[in-house]
C-alpha cells in the first residue's frame, strides 16, 4: 500500500500519542473532512495494511453514553516512519498494546495534552519544548538497555516510586519550566490520592530527577499540576496535600474551568497555600520566581 503524506502524518501522529480516538485523529490532522467518514477510511486503510491496531475494547467517551475504537501504532507502523522520515527515534515508538483499563485514562490524558498544545499556539511567547508520555521511551538515542521512561523507581526497600500520567517542559523568557501531568477522572479518593503520590513526587524533586527527564530544564525544581473533575474534588486534593511533603509542588485545577486561551494566563490553580493564580504571570516580565509554578 502506497503511503501518502497525509497517511504518514496520521502515523506520526498517532505514535506520538500512542492512543487516539477516531475523533482526535481528525482533530490533530483531518480538520478539512466535513464529517468522521474520510478519517475512518484512512484509519481502516492503514489499519488493514498493518501500520496501526484498533483496540478490541472501545473507550467510553466522557459525558455521553457512546463508546469509540482506539488505535495505536504497530512495529510496521514504526519502522516506516523511520524510513520516511529518516529517523531512527521512531524505532523507539512504543508499539505494546495497551491495557484496556488504562484506555480512558489515556484518552483523556490526551484530551488535556491537545488543550495544552492549543493553548502554546495561542501564545507566541511561551514554547512547548517537549512532551512525554507515561510509558514513552525518554532517550530514544540510547542503546535497549540504557533507556528509560518517566516512571522512576526511587527506592526498592521501602519501595518508592513516581509515575507522572505525563511531562512537559515550557520555555518563556529563556527560562525552561518542568510540568508532570497527573490527570484525575474521579475514581479515586483524595486521600489515596494524595498518599500515593506525594511521597515519589517530593524525593523525585529532592533529588532533582525532573533533570534526568528533561536536562534541558534551567529550573531547580518543578510542578505537579492536578487537573481533576470540579472545584470540589480539586480542594478535597488541596486540602489532603496540605500535610504532605512536597506539598509547594502541588497545583490543584478543575478541568472545567480550563481553555486554551486561559489555560497559562488565567487564575485557575490553587497552590499548596490556597491561592488560585496562572501558570505564567504574561505579559509582565518574568524572572525565574515571578511565576505560580515557582
Amino acid at each position: 500500500m502506497p503511503l501518502t503524506h497525509l497517511d504518514m502524518a496520521i502515523l506520526k501522529t498517532i505514535a506520538r500519542y500512542y492512543v487516539l480516538t477516531r475523533e482526535q485523529v481528525q482533530q490533530l490532522c483531518c480538520e478539512e473532512h466535513a464529517s468522521g467518514r474520510g478519517t475512518r477510511k484512512r484509519l481502516s486503510r492503514l489499519r488493514q495494511a498493518g501500520y496501526i491496531v484498533k483496540h478490541r475494547v472501545p473507550v467510553a467517551l466522557p459525558g455521553t453514553n457512546g463508546a469509540a475504537p482506539v488505535y495505536y501504532p504497530t512495529k510496521k507502523g514504526a519502522e516506516a516512519l523511520a524510513s520516511f522520515f529518516d529517523d531512527e527515534r521512531f524505532y523507539a515508538t512504543n508499539t505494546k498494546p495497551p491495557r484496556a483499563d488504562r484506555l480512558a485514562h489515556w484518552i483523556a490524558i490526551n484530551d488535556t495534552r491537545m488543550l495544552i498544545e492549543q493553548a502554546v499556539e495561542k501564545l507566541p511567547a511561551i514554547k512547548l519544548v517537549e512532551w512525554i508520555t507515561e510509558w514513552e521511551t525518554i532517550n530514544k538515542d540510547a542503546s535497549t538497555t540504557d533507556q528509560f521512561c518517566l516512571h522512576t523507581q526511587l527506592n526498592e526497600n521501602p519501595p518508592l516510586s513516581c509515575s507522572p500520567d505525563a511531562g512537559f517542559l515550557i520555555e518563556y523568557q529563556n527560562q525552561r519550566m518542568v510540568y508532570y501531568l497527573e490527570k484525575d477522572l474521579g475514581t479515586s479518593g483524595p486521600k489515596q490520592i494524595a498518599a500515593r503520590k506525594s511521597k515519589g513526587y517530593a524525593e523525585l524533586s529532592r533529588r532533582e530527577l525532573h533533570r534526568k527527564h528533561f536536562p534541558a530544564t534551567t529550573r531547580p525544581n518543578f510542578r505537579v499540576l492536578f487537573v481533576t473533575t470540579a472545584d470540589s474534588r480539586a480542594k478535597a486534593v488541596h486540602q489532603e496535600l496540605k500535610n504532605r511533603p512536597g506539598r509547594e509542588l502541588w497545583l490543584t485545577i478543575n478541568e472545567k474551568n480550563i481553555t486554551a486561551d486561559n489555560f497559562f494566563t488565567g487564575a485557575i490553580a490553587i497552590d499548596h497555600q490556597g491561592k488560585s493564580g496562572p501558570l505564567l504571570k504574561i505579559p509582565h516580565s518574568v524572572s525565574q520566581d515571578e511565576t505560580t509554578a515557582t
